[in-house]
């Protein structure tokens, strides 16, 4: 949603391609220190170009394999950034006080935020994000995803390989996630996901202070393991209890077991949900 924003008002005010850099397989972005906003596109092209509004001046750099984009100067801000790269880049982006989007690429992603929301969307290669204070969105991510922030929401949709999701003061929302290794954590705010259990698997939610929704489909085959210091739990799975223990503590199989799950709420109601769309 960013980039597509910045892109097209970019555009419809006819602002001319600032550098164009020729790159080769193999190189790659870098961004730091640009405030503001900024768009990471992927393109079918053997370059790197770069398009801004910014009075202050964005530096361009090409050092041996890397492409550097760099605030001008100390002082001022960047405005609003859109970056043209090949699709197989890899890109990283580090800064203080940015809102980014990044969207068609098949490189690794890699971005650290101390202010800012992070959207990355249409992403083949693994997804890194980190972000202070600010929103984290990942939609259709197919080699997996480390997502975090320590004040707002993280929500993953259409995701597929190894996830890992973190929020200090918010809500995880993982919906039509394809994995076999998923570890949610959560400190204040509710967790909800909507998946598929892999056979095999390894899946972990883990909560202090919230709700966990956790919906599977009816043929779900997992051993899962509950357990609850202060709240509820609901399911909507016709379960049998093998083991329960002090502390609200227990274990109970779903259809043949085989993958693991556990769900883990200090203070806060479970419900295990069934759902026939995964």
């Amino acid at each position: 949603m960013i980039h597509a924003l910045l892109l097209g008002a970019l555009l419809a005010q006819d602002a001319p391609a600032d550098t164009t850099v020729d790159v080769r397989q193999g190189d790659r972005l870098v961004v730091e220190g640009l405030s503001g906003e900024l768009a990471i596109t992927g393109w079918d092209q053997s370059r790197v170009q770069v398009v801004s509004d910014s009075e202050n001046g964005v530096a361009v750099r090409q050092r041996g394999s890397e492409v550097r984009v760099e605030q001008e100067g100390r002082r001022g801000r960047s405005d609003e950034v859109v970056i043209f790269v090949p699709a197989w880049m890899d890109v990283q982006v580090r800064s203080r006080s940015l809102d980014v989007g990044v969207s068609g690429l098949d490189g690794t992603i890699e971005v650290e935020n101390v202010s800012g929301d992070i959207a990355v969307a249409d992403a083949g290669g693994e997804v890194v994000v980190r972000s202070v204070s600010g929103e984290i969105a990942v939609a259709n991510a197919r080699a997996g995803v480390r997502a975090s922030s320590q004040s707002d929401d993280v929500a993953l949709g259409r995701v597929s390989g190894p996830i890992e999701a973190h929020s200090g003061d918010g809500d995880i929302t993982l919906a039509q996630v394809t994995s076999s290794s998923v570890r949610v954590e959560a400190q204040d705010g509710d967790i909800a996901f909507i998946g598929v259990i892999q056979p095999g698997g390894h899946y972990g939610f883990y909560l202090h202070d919230g709700d966990a929704t956790i919906a599977l489909p009816e043929d779900t085959n997992a051993s899962v393991r509950v357990a609850t210091f202060d709240g509820e739990f609901e399911s909507d799975f016709t379960i049998r209890v093998d083991r329960f223990t002090a502390g609200r503590e227990f274990e109970f199989d779903l259809g043949d077991g085989g993958a693991e799950v556990e769900i883990e709420v200090f203070d806060g109601d479970i419900r295990l949900a069934r759902t026939n769309q995964p």
